[in-house]
């Protein structure tokens, strides 16, 4: 009965509380959701896939096997082509300077001969000089990796056409050649270079068929000669990537829309309170979202068709920003950079 008493008598015991009775997690366990939430947050920056240039991975942006375009919001008539040009210069230079020497072109540029950002002394003065953290190569350097550039000027359309003709005969050369060098053991295929084709203004020369003819001759050439660029990018996709600079601009002619009106996501809003939702083509820019349609004539439309990897350049509070605005072959859809800052 004593015994009794003193159990009763003794004191209270202090609260615990349950989580401390629990095991600690393991060291694994904890470790691994700040790991992915780190990946997580750096998928979108496009700044790591320009930097990394063009890429044999399906991941990459700028890769093999695809047609990538370039293109730019008509927002202000002060743009040059050096505001479209830079940013595929950078990925031509930065492929430049990464390929093994070799016999082989490395590259195929076809352009407008009014278009300055892939003139020789453009390209020269850009791989000597120090950019986005890569440094500048020495004046005998960057001749000698200019060396494997051909240059294809044209003025018009057809010329264009025949361009991208004896290209893709060059194309098939190096490919026959390569087979041949594989065969002989005398190159592995990690060996071998890719190679970068640039074709700039295509857009703005296919409406000199527009006026010298109409619209629908226009698109018809256009649409075969970018049917012509896909094949190439399919035939040669272990090698070869396409780029596409639109120097003629997408959107309005005139664009009405308010440069300070705050964004009201897909809603497209016009003159006399006439809105428009959701977008016709489907395709917009996130940080640009209260503006007429992308593509509102049949000639952007068709341009866009070609296109696999699809980039707009457009200028947000004093920023240049790069996004992807369509990927229909990857998962890149969304992601952006900043280019420069003002």
């Amino acid at each position: 009965m004593a015994s009794t008493m003193d159990v009763y008598s003794a004191e209270p015991a202090f609260p615990v509380l349950a989580d401390s009775l629990l095991r600690p997690p393991e060291s694994t366990e904890s470790e691994a959701p700040p790991s992915n939430e780190t990946t997580a947050k750096s998928d979108w920056n496009l700044k790591n896939d320009w930097k990394q240039g063009i890429q044999s991975s399906k991941e990459g942006v700028f890769r093999c096997g695809v047609v990538l375009g370039f293109s730019r919001l008509r927002m202000r008539s002060s743009e040059s082509n050096e505001y479209i040009g830079e940013i595929p210069r950078y990925i031509l230079t930065n492929h430049l300077r990464s390929i093994h020497p070799s016999s082989e072109p490395s590259a195929f540029i076809i352009h407008p001969r009014s278009f300055e950002a892939f003139a020789p002394r453009t390209l020269l003065n850009e791989l000597q000089c120090s950019s986005h953290d890569q440094p500048g190569l020495s004046r005998d350097d960057a001749i000698r990796k200019l060396d494997s550039v051909q240059l294809l000027p044209v003025q018009n359309f057809p010329n264009a056409a025949q361009a991208i003709g004896k290209v893709s005969e060059a194309l098939r050369d190096i490919q026959d050649n390569r087979e041949k060098q594989r065969k002989s053991a005398e190159a592995s295929p990690s060996t071998s270079n890719p190679i970068v084709f640039i074709i700039a203004g295509l857009d703005t020369l296919a409406e000199g068929v527009i006026r010298a003819s109409n619209p629908a001759r226009g698109a018809a050439v256009l649409t075969a000669t970018l049917r012509t660029l896909t094949h190439l990018s399919r035939v040669h996709a272990s090698h070869l990537s396409i780029i596409l600079v639109n120097t003629n601009g997408l959107g309005s002619m005139y664009p009405g829309w308010d440069k300070n009106q705050p964004s009201t996501g897909n809603t497209t809003t016009y003159g006399d309170d006439a809105t428009r939702q959701p977008l016709e083509d489907g395709i917009h820019s996130v940080f640009h979202s209260d503006i007429p349609p992308l593509f509102p004539t049949l000639l952007m439309k068709t341009s866009d068709q070609g296109i696999d990897t699809h980039l707009l350049v457009s200028d947000l509070r004093g920023a240049q920003i790069v996004e992807v605005i369509k990927d229909r072959v990857g998962t890149s859809l969304g992601k952006w950079g900043i280019w420069n800052e003002q």
